[in-house]
């Protein structure tokens, strides 16, 4: 039985990783494109498909117990003279990393351990030893703060003839929301990472994600999944968050799924969810107020679905989760979310 390469990890955001990145460019890391920076929690294991699906569960479960801590990175520093690294040094909440760390070392991941943890983000696992000492100096002050709020599933795959990890799991620190209490129960999670169990959703509909939307610290989605089926994605809502304006990209609901509301859920959810990270407007830049323009349009597809009869238009069905017709886009502002 064929079996998968996986790791547990925490990612830094975008700013942060820019910087590391920087750094192992510098120290000429030749891994730099194969795995991105990252926190390891749970080092490389091979599991079969029913052990990475108990994995999955284990962390939503210990995610959603979990609050938001911080770290601070640096200065670089090496396990030499045991191994020849270069990493960075993790200071900050450490009982708090502690404690998530040993709540993932259980069936079936609690492997024999070959070195005491030590939280590191590594930015070269190999290096000449007569280099270590004046690539020290290279790095010596610390990155800023890191608000660490979602730990991911990484997984081992080639990729265009190189072997690369890649994030196939994010899990915030946070419960999931249930919303349709006594009909269609769904469980909401808001994430970043577009998962490819999700992305199945978009490509089953012919949509893909420009090369630019693949970052994802620029991505914002909303993922229902039935309440009594967890880890199973039946709707998605992808789109951006820049500044004060959020912009609605593509909203899906399977096929066995529509009409009964759930897209509804996914869009206001959405919508919510900019308005918590600061947008004030939302809005949809695809032409939809034609009726003979919505068979070239995606999102109108996906949300027309939605309708409970195949006349009302996608325009129809965005206007009834307040969005409102501006030329050729729709715009739907936003409350302002007050943190509580």
């Amino acid at each position: 039985m064929p079996r998968r390469r996986v790791a547990v990890a925490l990612l830094p955001p975008a700013s942060i990783s820019a910087k590391i990145q920087a750094v192992r460019s510098l120290l000429g890391d030749p891994r730099i494109d194969r795995i991105a920076p990252h926190l390891t929690l749970v080092p490389p294991v091979n599991l079969a498909d029913q052990d990475v699906e108990q994995l999955q569960g284990l962390l939503r479960s210990v995610a959603s117990a979990t609050t938001p801590f911080t770290l601070r990175l640096g200065p670089m520093s090496s396990f030499s003279p045991d191994t020849p690294t270069l990493h960075l040094a993790v200071q900050g909440d450490l009982p708090a990393l502690r404690a998530l760390r040993d709540q993932l070392r259980v069936p079936p991941v609690n492997r024999p351990e070959v070195w005491p943890f030590t939280a590191h983000v590594t930015l070269r696992d190999s290096v000449p030893a007569d280099q270590i000492p004046p690539a020290l100096q290279l790095f010596t002050g610390e990155l800023p703060p890191w608000h660490v709020g979602r730990l991911y599933l990484l997984e081992f795959s080639p990729l265009n003839k190189a072997e690369v990890w890649l994030p196939i799991i994010e899990e915030p620190f946070e419960a999931p929301v249930v919303v349709g209490r006594g009909g269609v129960e769904l469980l909401l999670r808001t994430v970043n990472l577009l998962e490819p169990r999700v992305a199945q959703l978009f490509t089953g509909m012919g949509y893909q994600l420009d090369s630019e939307e693949e970052d994802l610290s620029g991505l914002m989605l909303v993922v229902a999944e039935r309440l009594e089926r967890p880890g199973v994605p039946v709707a998605a809502a992808i789109g951006t968050v820049a500044g004060r304006t959020a912009e609605l990209l593509q909203l899906c609901v399977d096929s066995e799924h529509r009409r009964v509301g759930i897209g509804r859920q996914v869009l206001m959810h959405w919508c919510a969810e900019a308005a918590r990270r600061g947008a004030m407007r939302a809005v949809v830049s695809h032409p939809l107020e034609v009726e003979s323009q919505l068979a070239n349009s995606q999102l109108a597809n996906s949300v027309a679905s939605e309708a409970t009869t195949s006349s009302i238009s996608a325009a129809e069905v965005l206007q009834g989760c307040g969005f409102t017709p501006v030329g050729r886009s729709m715009l739907r502002e936003l409350l302002v979310y007050s943190g509580e």
